[in-house]
C-alpha cells in the first residue's frame, strides 16, 4: 500500500499463532526493513516466515507460493537465487531450517478464503504496514545489486549535453554496439569448426533430447525441510 502523505510504498508483516487449548492466539507484527528495490511484497512475505522460524515455530503456513519456492530454491540449487532481490532473507531461513533440532514444515494455504489464521496474519500485517509499530523489526535490507554496471552507450542530447542511453536487449543491442573480436576473443572464424559450431545453431537437436517416456523422476532430501497443504503458524504480508 502508499502513505497518504509521502506516496511512498509500506509494507508489514505479521504472524498468527493459534493456541486453542489455551482459548487464545498469539500475535507477532514485524516491519520487514526493506527500502528503495528491497521495498516489496515478497520481502514482507519472507520476513514473516523467517521471523516464523526465529521463534522456533515447525509448522508455518503461508499463502505465497513464490516465497515456498524460493526457499525450496535455496535449500536444494543456491547457486540459482545467488543475485536473488531478498538473498540474505533467503540464506537466514535456510540456516535456521537446516541447523533446527526439529523438522520445520510449510504449508500453503489459499489467501482471503476465511481461515481464521491467515485472515488474522493478514489484519495483523495491515497494521504493522500502516501504523510502522511492530514487535520486531528486521533491520535495513542492502541492495544486491550496488555493485553491478548496467551497460550504456552515448546518447547526444542537443548540441553539446551528452547522457548514457542503457541498453534495454542485451542479446541484440550489446552485439550492436560491440566489435566481433569483443565478444569472439581471439577466434578465428575461417575456419573449419567455427563454421561448423555455427551450423549446429540452424540445426535441431533431437537427439540430444531426452524421451520422456523414459525419463525416472529423482527425489532430492530438502535439509529438514517439508511442504504441504494445511496449517498451524500463520505467516503474512501486506503491502
Amino acid at each position: 500500500m502508499q502513505d497518504a502523505i509521502s506516496k511512498q510504498q509500506i509494507i508489514g508483516a505479521g504472524i498468527f499463532i493459534p493456541t486453542i487449548d489455551a482459548g487464545y492466539s498469539d500475535t507477532v507484527t514485524i516491519i520487514p526493513g526493506g527500502s528503495g528495490p528491497t521495498l516489496t511484497i515478497n520481502r514482507a512475505e519472507l520476513a514473516a516466515v523467517l521471523v516464523a522460524v526465529q521463534k522456533g515455530h515447525t509448522e508455518i503456513a503461508t499463502d505465497s507460493a513464490s516465497s515456498l519456492f524460493q526457499i525450496r530454491k535455496q535449500l536444494l540449487d543456491p547457486m540459482a537465487v545467488l543475485y536473488h532481490l531478498h538473498r540474505e532473507l533467503l540464506k537466514d531461513i535456510v540456516n535456521l531450517i537446516q541447523s533446527s533440532p526439529s523438522t520445520v514444515t510449510f504449508y500453503q494455504v489459499k489467501s482471503h478464503s476465511g481461515i481464521i489464521g491467515n485472515e488474522g496474519a493478514d489484519h495483523l500485517a495491515h497494521k504493522a504496514a500502516v501504523s510502522q509499530i511492530s514487535d520486531v523489526s528486521l533491520p535495513p535490507a542492502t541492495d544486491p545489486f550496488y555493485d553491478l554496471f548496467w551497460l550504456s552507450v552515448p546518447n547526444k542530447v542537443g548540441s553539446h549535453a551528452e547522457e548514457l542511453r542503457v541498453l534495454t536487449n542485451l542479446q541484440y543491442k550489446l552485439k550492436h554496439h560491440m566489435h566481433a573480436h569483443h565478444y569472439l576473443g581471439e577466434a578465428d572464424t575461417d575456419t573449419l569448426l567455427y563454421k561448423l559450431w555455427q551450423k549446429l545453431h540452424d540445426t535441431p537437436q533431437l537427439a540430444a533430447q531426452p524421451d520422456f517416456r523414459t525419463r525416472q523422476a529423482t527425489a532430492k532430501p530438502l535439509a529438514h525441510a517439508q511442504f504441504s497443504n494445511k496449517f498451524l503458524v500463520h505467516a503474512k504480508c501486506d503491502f
